[in-house]
């Protein structure tokens, strides 16, 4: 009787271990996969911001556009069942949106050559862009923490 209840012990330890082990494992792979997606958004917004010769800046403001576009809709797509990690994702998806319609006004506004347009739409793009760091500290804090 004894070896039963010590053997159903470590059985149900064991399940535990590997309940929390998996838990552990998806939160793992589900943050890596968020930051895959905003590290591969960066990189693209580097890669498309090259030296071009229109002066007003307007083609540099729209790839940037299409850039945080993509980071939000492949966002949109990485399958999330962690609720903190959700809302960081959806938060994300909701400030590229912002930054992609800010600088699709400034590009508009650049060409148009209309100062009060562009600094309207430069307001919406700081107040947008200041929304990354702490959501981006915000992950990596929820992604580090054991």
């Amino acid at each position: 009787m004894r070896d039963q209840v010590i053997k159903a012990a470590l059985l149900v330890g064991a399940g535990l271990l590997a309940l929390v082990t998996g838990c552990g494992q998806n939160k793992i792979s589900e943050c890596n996969a968020l930051i895959e997606v905003i590290n591969k958004g960066v990189q693209s917004l580097e890669k498309g911001q090259k030296a071009n010769p229109d002066p007003t800046g307007a083609a540099d403001l729209k790839v940037m556009a299409d850039a945080m576009e993509k980071v939000a809709a492949d966002a949109a797509v990485v399958k999330l069942t962690l609720p903190e990690l959700q809302k960081f994702s959806t938060d994300y998806q909701g400030m590229a949106r912002e930054v992609s319609k800010a600088a699709r006004d400034m590009a508009a506004a650049a060409e148009a050559k209309d100062p009060d347009k562009i600094n309207v739409a430069q307001a919406a793009m700081e107040k947008a862009v200041k929304q990354e760091d702490p959501l981006v500290d915000g992950i990596n804090k929820f992604c580090q923490a054991p």
